[in-house]
Parts: structure tokens; C-alpha cells; sequence
């Protein structure tokens, strides 16, 4: 049955906004469905003390803002850390860091900030979409410059959500969904084919091993979906 005027295989439709903030043309607005991700990515000279010489570095951040979701949330500071923010994180770093080579950017990090507008559901796999719509913006700034010799992106790195819900396959799951789904899970790859990152599990008690396949399947179709529905918003990788 369709959800949303779309189908169960289809994922919801993406509106992309760029240079929303001022003098930063790396500033992305990324809406799909109900939710939407400000995503800012900057370069910064230096990287982390410990990175060995002539590497460089990319890190993510990511936070709820406080009206995102209803109840209000409370802003999170040093004093009480958000683990879930946490855990999001670290997974958006490990994707941004999967489509670069980090030896192409001596000296340099590539921060990237998104921060969670609205959330209904798909918060991480938007937000690693608008990093690559984002660091595609940053890298054509920094090849213009003269800043990057070379095209540091080695892959363009996209995620879908998929999982079960009511017995039946869905992608790209809303929060109603992704709150009742039997299983789901986020897969983070290429549009075409490749997988970085399966991260996932199950709701209510163990699945077979083909019901998972066909998951994953479900996102990878899902990927290749919004790679087509991107295609004029991501800077092509620059031989």
C-alpha cells in the first residue's frame, strides 16, 4: 500500500537547499519527508596530535535541536552527554571518512556539523546524505582555490534506512514506522552497489537470515534511488 503518496520500495522525496547560512556555501538543507538536517561543512588547517605526518582528517557532529522533536528536548552540554548523539556521531564520521583519502589533504581536517531541524524518523542516513551533498560543495571550493591539488573523494557516500513493519518490507521508514518495525536498519554504501556500514538489529526476537538479505536488498535499491534523485546536487567526483 502506498504511504505518503509513495510506494513501500520507494523513499520519500528529497528537497535540497544550499549556502543557507551567509558566506558559507557548504551549508546545506536537506529535507526528506518530515525530517530536515542543517549540515555545514568547513575546512580547517591541523589535524588531531595524534594522526600520523602528511595525513589528513574529517570528523562529524551531530545534535537534536531542542525543538526537533515534541516534547521540547533539553540542550545537551559536557555535563550530560547524549549517547544516541554520540552514537550517531561516530557513525557519520566513519561514513564521511569511507569516501575520502585522507593522504590527498595533508594538514587539513574537513569538520562537518548537522544538526537535526525536525526529525521524523531517518535522522542518521539524512544526515550522511547532506554530508556528501555538503563536502562536494566544500571540495569544488577547495580545488577552485588551489587549496586541494587533487579531488580528496575517492567514493560518494550515500544511506537508506529499511526494515519490516506490519509484515510488510519498507524503506526509508518515518518515525511511526521505525517506533513499530520488527527489524530495521540503516545501510550506508554507494549508488552503485558497494556497502560501507550495516548497523541494525531486531525488535522482537530473531529473524532468518533471508529475511535480512532481502533488508538489506531493500536499501541498497533504496540508495541507488536517492543517488538518482541527488544526481545534480552532488559535485561529481574531479579525475
Amino acid at each position: 500500500m502506498a504511504r505518503e503518496n509513495r510506494s513501500n520500495d520507494a523513499p520519500r522525496p528529497i528537497e535540497v537547499s544550499t549556502a543557507v547560512i551567509p558566506e558559507v556555501e557548504a551549508s546545506v538543507q536537506y529535507r526528506c519527508g518530515g525530517t530536515t538536517i542543517l549540515c555545514i561543512a568547513t575546512l580547517e588547517e591541523g589535524t588531531p596530535k595524534w594522526m600520523s605526518p602528511g595525513q589528513g582528517w574529517a570528523t562529524a557532529d551531530y545534535q537534536m535541536m531542542p525543538y526537533s522533536v515534541t516534547p521540547r528536548l533539553d540542550r545537551v552540554n559536557k555535563s550530560t552527554p547524549d549517547g544516541r548523539a554520540i552514537e550517531i556521531r561516530r557513525l557519520v564520521g566513519r561514513a564521511l571518512r569511507a569516501g575520502l583519502d585522507l593522504s590527498l589533504m595533508p594538514g587539513y581536517t574537513i569538520r562537518v556539523d548537522c544538526d537535526v531541524l525536525h526529525a521524523d524518523g531517518g535522522t542518521r542516513t539524512a544526515s550522511i546524505n547532506a554530508t556528501t551533498v555538503a563536502l562536494g560543495i566544500l571540495v569544488e571550493q577547495q580545488l577552485a582555490s588551489g587549496v586541494f591539488a587533487t579531488d580528496p573523494r575517492q567514493a560518494l557516500i550515500l544511506a537508506m534506512s529499511a526494515g519490516v513493519y506490519q509484515n510488510s518490507l519498507r524503506v526509508d521508514l518515518d518515525y511511526q514506522e521505525d517506533s513499530g518495525a520488527t527489524l530495521d536498519l540503516n545501510l550506508i554504501g554507494t549508488a552503485t552497489g558497494e556497502v560501507v556500514e550495516v548497523v541494525g538489529g531486531c525488535e522482537n526476537g530473531p529473524v532468518a537470515m533471508e529475511v535480512l538479505q532481502e533488508v538489506i536488498e531493500a536499501a541498497r535499491g533504496g540508495i541507488s534511488q536517492v543517488g538518482k534523485q541527488l544526481s545534480d546536487r552532488i559535485a561529481p567526483i574531479r579525475p
